[in-house]
């Protein structure tokens, strides 16, 4: 139930409700005809009580003298009943066989009502003194419990069909009651880092809806605020210190030049110089990913080839692969043409094969595979034989600054922005990223990116 989408669990509750409402209209229901049928039972034993005594009273005492003169005449009184009448105590004039042995006179009140067990059967009595007769009629309950069962049976029958449509009534009143909160959700889902300043639009009718949307903007305006003081101080950082890196840089470049200094001296400033040129990378990043927040038109597609870009980029890495002895496999169309930054692209793939390399073992391989999805998307598949990331850490490797257990246990250089420049480059072009486990268990970065070039055969035609 708790994993249950909102619409299912309101359907589901609203049957649990149609269904204890039918349970407890069902008892009073059922009361009600009990109630009904009795009180149907004692009109109807009052009522031949009366016309019996009636019928005593009219006819003198001698018609009753013989046995079957009086039975064809009580006969009509017995059909589902059980009677017993006397005249002047003691004189019994008709006893029910079922009353062998029992006397219904006893320990009632007259002109009243009770049940009788009697055989196998409860009998509903009435009982009256009327002209000196005294009278007890009765009526089986089982043309009662009867009614009653067939009538339990019709209710119980037409009960899951109620709770059936109740359920999907249920749903389908959700769904349409939570499509502004679904619509909210997809327009909530397409606001990037880059588009905080889009607002949800505020529902004109629905005062809970209203309040809702107005927090959702508020808050979005919030994070607009912050996200904004993140980027120019990043921003503002990263270009404050461009220029005394840049100074440093060449101070330490001249004095490597000089011919007067000993090698320790040397060893020492080829140290700075690494640092610096390592700060200087990272500063260029984050210039680099904080305009890429900023503003989308930092952007310049351009028609390419990807197939092309990546047979180049392939020749540089085995180059650099072959060192640790890694192969490369690749499964790539002859052209696939694409509109995009071609230097992002680029910068994207770089980062990526040098990752595979890095993370890689002495000895493994990387494979690579486009593919085309349908008119206007491509595959491409990078997988390396490395050591597999954690699953609790795949979640994290594409965030800024993580770096995961194989980076730090191997002492692999870095700084935990190249996945996440990676990321930020693939939503620029509103693609996706991920990383899997292929069918060999080897990692995988999967990138799905849009080609451009359906849609703009699609606008030529």
């Amino acid at each position: 139930m708790k994993n249950l989408p909102l619409g299912w669990k309101i359907a589901l509750w609203s049957a649990f409700l149609v269904g204890v409402s039918l349970l407890s209209s069902g008892i009073v229901a059922g009361l009600a005809l009990y109630r009904e049928l009795i009180e149907s039972t004692d009109k109807e034993l009052k009522t031949d009580s009366i016309e019996l005594v009636g019928l005593l009273t009219e006819k003198p005492v001698s018609f009753f003298s013989s046995k079957d003169s009086f039975s064809l005449n009580i006969n009509p009184f017995e059909e589902s009943s059980i009677l017993e009448l006397s005249y002047s105590n003691p004189a019994l004039i008709y006893k029910s066989p079922l009353l062998a042995g029992k006397n219904l006179f006893e320990d009632h009140a007259i002109n009243s009502f009770f049940y009788a067990q009697l055989g196998d059967g409860l009998y509903r009595v009435f009982y009256t003194e009327k002209n000196g007769y005294k009278l007890a009629l009765g009526k089986k309950m089982l043309s009662i419990y009867e009614i009653l069962t067939e009538a339990s049976y019709a209710y119980l029958l037409s009960a899951p069909f109620a709770l059936i449509l109740s359920t999907f009534g249920g749903w389908w009143i959700s769904r349409k009651a939570l499509l502004p909160i679904r619509q909210m959700t997809s327009t909530l889902e397409q606001i990037r880092a880059s588009a905080l300043h889009q607002r949800l639009s505020i529902p004109a009718l629905d005062p809970d809806l209203k309040r809702l949307v107005t927090i959702l903007n508020e808050m979005l305006g919030r994070l607009e605020e912050a996200f904004q003081r993140e980027i120019r101080l990043t921003a503002d950082a990263s270009h404050e210190l461009k220029t005394p890196l840049t100074i440093l840089k060449n101070e330490l470049e001249s004095a490597l030049q000089r011919t007067d200094i000993d090698s320790q001296t040397e060893k020492t400033f080829l140290n700075l110089y690494e640092q610096v040129q390592s700060l200087s990378s990272i500063t260029q990043t984050l210039l680099f990913l904080s305009n890429l927040d900023r503003d989308s038109s930092f952007i310049k597609p351009t028609r390419i080839d990807i197939s092309q870009i990546l047979n180049e980029i392939l020749e540089d890495t085995a180059i650099l692969a072959a060192s640790k002895g890694i192969t490369i496999e690749k499964q790539l169309p002859q052209s696939t043409p694409m509109i995009a930054d071609e230097d992002l692209i680029r910068r994207l793939l770089w980062n990526i094969f040098d990752n595979a390399i890095q993370y890689n073992i002495s000895g493994g391989y990387i494979g690579v595979s486009l593919q085309l999805k349908g008119t206007d998307r491509c595959l491409l598949q990078i997988s390396n034989s490395g050591p597999v990331v954690p699953e609790e850490e795949r979640k994290k490797i594409f965030e800024r600054f993580y770096r995961g257990k194989n980076a730090t246990e191997h002492g692999i250089s870095g700084h935990g922005l190249g996945l996440n420049l990676c990321r930020e480059i693939v939503l620029a072009h509103k693609g996706e990223i991920t990383y899997l486990i292929d069918e060999k268990g080897h990692n995988q970065f999967s990138l799905l990116l849009p080609t451009g070039c359906g849609n703009e055969s699609e606008k030529k035609n």
